[in-house]
């Protein structure tokens, strides 16, 4: 029924303006013509469509503009479509300010070049639980915003479409151009597109599409079963189950050649983008960070991952099962347990002949992954011109049986245990490649391969690029907490990671207890962190530690209420990855809340540390020490200060205004597009290099080579007509080599 008084002051009003505009009010069945140009009188309406042959009604015309300017239309009951419109051409639907409570807003079946703007078409239906299935056809459309069905050349751009289970649901259709529209905070999709193809979808919002009542992964901001050549590019598909979930199963015979370029799918309780049996896609310059995964591509091939961020995601960064002929290339793939992972699963009906194979991965940088990047029987990866920095575990691990792998050009720096683990019976030739420290006794050290397990096969590793010599930690220096020592952090794999070390972990002379400095990390997330010590400039320790040594430490801490710490333990682990761990009371954590807290326990263990064993301990080769703490996701702030495992006593702080220790401090600004400011410091005479490399290793410039008296130095950078991209600041003493990443924007 119309409003009360609306049908008084209108009935019959119909004006004929200079423009050819009709003035009307709605009203149920209507059925529109030809050449019609009409305006709907302003008001509140309420029809209800339970046969579903909508209250508008488009059958076989053309040319036709609808304008619902100030108009509320009320469904009532989430049944039917407000408009509906079959074989007709050259629609505009524009400016509805509430469509509300019908199954669609408007559905579309068997039309073409169909523009729908400035509409509000939200609260429409919606569910909040059951899943989902998404391989059904349009007779099982969900409801939502606008149903098109069998169409082409549409442009759905500035509405608003929130609050129910679609967005825009198209179902075989193509040339559609879906912009600037507002799908936000649905329960099933933003855009689902059904066997669609040659769309450009860009500029919407589609961030926070999930089913608050179960399990995420049915849901998406952008879903595209077997839908090729679109073009997805500036969207938010942040918040959602999938930020995009494309799947080909059963139909791999048929190119996707989908572009995804500068979309935002962080934030992902599944994955930021997910992609399955898929062929030929390209993702470019998207930010896949803080998701379960970053990207799933599995039995993915012929795929580009290009030039994406992927940081802090719960389980890896890219995992790939069963893909072939895929290049990851000029990523950011840092702080996630696995940076990437390829593998070959138990294989799916209808694949079990697609196996893992031929993979080219160059000039990405990985930065703080626990495993940088692993392979599971996995044949013809090469790798060339990647940076592997701060791994954990290790930089490049292989495993089952992988064969014809080469590994060339790659800089390795900082890992805590291993450049490579070759699990593997196969042979992998890493060649040509800059490894840090170049003293070939310490690199050897820094592989697994058959000369640690001889049913292993050989890292054949020779020559080594001229690189820094660096001699071996043969036992730990007093005070771990003091510079020049590095630390870092890492999420246990399974957990997301904290944010990384540049900005979150450092040196505090400030807070401290004794010595120069004390340890500061401060993380926003707290799933099972580990902060992570080693000696500076790619060093490797080689303690000999036995179980009447004790460790001493300072700590406290900044817990959030009201849960504080759920977890504590201490590592001591070896080289080949061996551990004891210390597992005490979170109460110990919860008691430093604001106050600094000295602990100790003999390395045989107490009642307060207790301690257990994972693999073979070698005593005679710690090579690093570990804290680990959780919050449950809270995030938390805690300092370390006077770790040493004898009782010895640091340098004394110097009083008065704090100055730079000894070290590279990061420059600033960063990233940067004409020039930065390198600062540094040195707290004895000698000779002193400052370079800048580019990803190969190969040195851009020399800033500094010559001696140097104690003091702080600032040196002026001008990139001049240098390439965007990442670059390392190298700081050469006597004592050690520092480096630092620096990234130049266009």
């Amino acid at each position: 029924m119309k409003k009360a008084g609306l049908f008084l002051v209108f009935m019959g009003l119909i004006s004929m303006m200079s423009s050819g505009q009709t003035y009307i009010p709605i009203t149920d069945n209507m059925q529109i013509q030809s050449n019609s140009n009409i305006k709907f009188i302003a008001g509140e309406y309420s029809f209800s469509d339970a046969p579903a042959d909508g209250v508008i009604q488009l059958n076989n015309v053309h040319d036709v503009i609808l304008d619902g300017d100030s108009c509320y239309v009320n469904g009532l009951n989430d049944q039917g479509y407000m408009i509906k419109i079959i074989n007709s051409d050259h629609v505009v639907i524009k400016n509805f300010d509430s469509v509300h409570d019908y199954f669609y807003a408007v559905h579309i079946m068997n039309s073409h070049h169909i523009t729908i703007n400035g509409n509000v078409f939200s609260g429409n239906k919606v569910d909040s639980s059951g899943w989902i299935s998404i391989w059904t056809d349009y007779t099982q459309a969900l409801g939502g915003g606008v149903l098109i069905y069998q169409s082409r050349s549409a442009n759905i751009y500035e509405n608003t479409m929130t609050l129910q289970n679609d967005g825009v649901a198209l179902y075989h259709c193509d040339s559609i151009r879906v912009s600037e529209n507002d799908f936000s905070w649905n329960t099933s999709f933003g855009i689902r597109m059904y066997w669609t193809d040659t769309c450009h979808i860009y500029q919407n919002n589609c961030s926070h599409v999930n089913r608050p009542y179960t399990d995420p992964s049915d849901c998406a901001a952008l879903l595209m079963l077997v839908s090729n050549e679109n073009v997805v590019e500036y969207n938010d598909l942040s918040y959602s189950g999938d930020g995009v979930f494309l799947g080909q199963y059963q139909h791999s015979n048929i190119p996707n050649n989908n572009y995804f370029g500068y979309n935002e799918c962080s934030y992902s309780p599944h994955n930021a983008i997910e992609a399955t049996f898929a062929d030929g896609n390209t993702y470019l310059h998207n930010n896949c960070n803080y998701s379960h995964y970053g990207f799933w591509l599995g039995y993915s091939f012929n795929t580009l991952v290009d030039s994406n961020e992927i940081i802090g995601n719960f389980q890896s960064g890219i995992a790939i099962d069963r893909g072939f002929e895929n290049t990851i290339t000029g990523n950011i793939i840092q702080d996630n347990p696995t940076g990437i992972e390829l593998w070959e699963g138990s294989p799916i009906t209808g694949y079990s002949n697609q196996y893992s194979h031929d993979y080219f991965i160059h000039n990405n940088l990985f930065d703080g992954n626990t495993l940088a990047l692993s392979a599971s029987k996995t044949e013809h990866l090469v790798a060339i011109g990647n940076a592997f920095d701060f791994s954990r575990d290790a930089s490049i691990f292989f495993d089952g049986q992988s064969d014809l792998d080469t590994i060339s050009g790659n800089t390795f720096r900082f890992p805590t245990v291993f450049h490579i683990s070759n699990n593997s019976s196969y042979g992998i030739y890493a060649i040509d490649n800059t490894w840090i420290p170049g003293d070939t006794s310490l690199i050897s050290e820094k592989i697994f391969d058959k000369y640690d397990n001889p049913a292993k096969g050989e890292v054949h590793w020779w020559p080594v690029q001229p690189s820094p010599e660096v001699a071996a930690q043969v036992e730990p220096p007093c005070d771990m907490a003091e510079p020049p020592s590095t630390w870092y952090g890492y999420p246990e794999t399974g957990y997301p990671a904290p944010v990384k070390f540049a900005d979150s972990l450092y040196f505090d002379t400030e807070d401290k207890m004794v010595g120069e400095a004390s340890v500061k990390f401060v993380t926003s997330r707290g799933w099972y962190v580990a902060l992570n010590y080693r000696p500076s400039g790619d060093s490797l320790s080689v303690w000999g530690l036995n179980d009447e040594d004790t460790l001493y430490f300072w700590v406290k801490t900044l817990k959030f209420i009201p849960y504080g710490f759920q977890y504590f333990q201490v590592r001591i682990g070896d080289r080949e990855g061996n551990y004891i761990r210390y597992s005490a009371s979170a109460n110990l954590l919860n008691q430093a809340h604001e106050v600094w807290k000295r602990y100790q326990f003999p390395l045989a263990g107490n009642t307060t540390f207790q301690r257990s064993a994972v693999g073979d301990m070698n005593w005679n080769q710690v090579n690093y020490l570990e804290f680990w703490a959780d919050t449950w996701d809270y995030g938390f702030t805690l300092w370390l200060d006077g770790v040493q495992f004898s009782e010895c006593d640091p340098v004394t702080a110097v009083s008065g205004e704090p100055q730079l220790s000894s070290g590279l401090e990061q420059n600033y600004p960063n990233p940067f597009i004409n020039s930065t400011t390198i600062r540094f410091g040195l707290t004895e005479r000698g000779h002193v290099t400052l370079s800048v490399t580019d990803l190969f290793g190969n040195v851009i410039t020399t800033l500094v080579d010559q001696i140097k008296d104690p003091g702080e130095y600032i040196v002026r950078f001008h990139a001049g007509d240098l390439p965007a991209g990442i670059y390392f600041c190298y700081l050469c003493t006597n004592q050690r080599v520092l480096v630092k990443k620096m990234i130049i924007l266009d």
